[in-house]
């Protein structure tokens, strides 16, 4: 029985394989999304902006030293202790990190300063936290180890060199992917694959926004890690597209049909590999610490991106370039024969003499 329904399940897939997708027919539906999601993005930060982090904005980073082990209910207990602190002095984003596992336990607290305060004022709010922990923490002094570091500022100046080398490492990889696939491939998938990566990264950068996800270093890590990923099945697909090319059954086949054909027979790859990889990411999403989450949701954005552009973006693109590429190559090879034409009957040594 068994047997019979893995069966079925096989060939209902395979069924759905031989119909007809129509993704370059209907481009305009597919490209409907990410245009929406962008612009969505767009009416969101015009309104509010990004939600930028202390590694952008600057801010404060204070220690809280134990100065023995804490037991995980113990860390519970202290982290809920210091947010109540944080937030009652009017803290609204921050952070908090376990450090350390034996003896020199810590818990890192990283906070942005208050809107429309001055140093002065944030010095004062600094002064007021680290009190207030210490009071409600080590009252009567039974941690004999207990301190809390002096704080440490975080200035915003940093962002910019930052974010310079960010957009600086993103480009050159650009470059580089685009300068091998032309080569390894054709140059219509190079750019199609490129075109392709842009909009990963735009989806990627407006679901952060519309999401009001912070923005940090983590974030930066993501976009550089999805950028070397999502490429992945853009590739499959081209590489199955350039064998299909060479083979005589495809020859006489219309550029979409191409595609088509191309993108069925990698299709169980690519869906397989995106569910695997986003089950896996989303787990560690789920049950991760914060800090890692700040890393992982924008890579799981990312990646449905990444898949929804190599099946639905990328096609429309490569058929529309590679169309253009070759219309230009018939029409400068029937010039060329015009002209080869033009200069043999031109020419008095070619005439027959009677």
């Amino acid at each position: 029985m068994p047997k019979s329904n893995k069966t079925s399940l096989s060939q209902k897939y395979n069924a759905f394989l031989q119909k007809d997708f129509n993704i370059v027919k209907n481009w305009k539906y597919y490209f409907a999304v990410p245009v929406v999601i962008i612009l969505a993005a767009i009416i969101v930060f015009a309104c509010i902006g990004f939600n930028l982090g202390i590694d952008f904005t600057g801010g404060t980073i204070v220690k809280v030293n134990f100065g023995t082990d804490i037991t995980s209910s113990q860390y519970t207990h202290y982290k809920a202790t210091i947010e109540d602190v944080v937030k009652d002095n009017g803290i609204v984003n921050y952070s908090l990190q376990r450090e350390g596992d034996t003896s020199n336990a810590s818990i890192s607290i990283k906070f942005q300063d208050i809107k429309n305060y001055n140093e002065e004022q944030m010095a004062e709010v600094i002064t007021s936290i680290k009190e207030e922990i210490t009071k409600k923490i080590n009252p009567s002094n039974e941690l004999s180890n207990f301190e809390v570091e002096d704080s440490q500022r975080i200035g915003a100046s940093a962002s910019s060199a930052l974010l310079k080398n960010a957009l600086l490492a993103v480009s050159i990889a650009t470059v580089l992917m685009l300068i091998y696939i032309a080569i390894r491939f054709e140059f219509a998938s190079g750019i199609s694959a490129i075109i392709a990566l842009l909009h990963d990264v735009l989806i990627m950068c407006a679901m952060v926004i519309i999401c009001r996800i912070q923005i940090n270093s983590s974030f930066i890590a993501a976009l550089i890690t999805i950028i070397g990923y999502s490429i992945n099945n853009t590739i499959v697909i081209f590489d199955r597209i350039r064998e299909n090319l060479r083979k005589e059954e495809y020859r006489k086949s219309t550029n979409a049909a191409l595609f088509e054909t191309s993108l069925k027979e990698t299709l169980t790859r690519t869906i397989f590999t995106s569910i695997t990889t986003i089950l896996s990411i989303l787990l560690l999403a789920v049950i991760g610490v914060s800090s890692i989450r700040e890393f992982l949701i924008p890579i799981l954005i990312g990646l449905v991106a990444g898949t929804y552009s190599s099946i639905f973006v990328s096609g429309s693109i490569w058929t529309f370039i590679y169309k253009r590429s070759k219309d230009k190559k018939l029409q400068k090879k029937i010039e060329e024969e015009k002209n080869a034409n033009k200069n043999k009957v031109g020419n008095p040594e070619e005439k027959i003499v009677v």
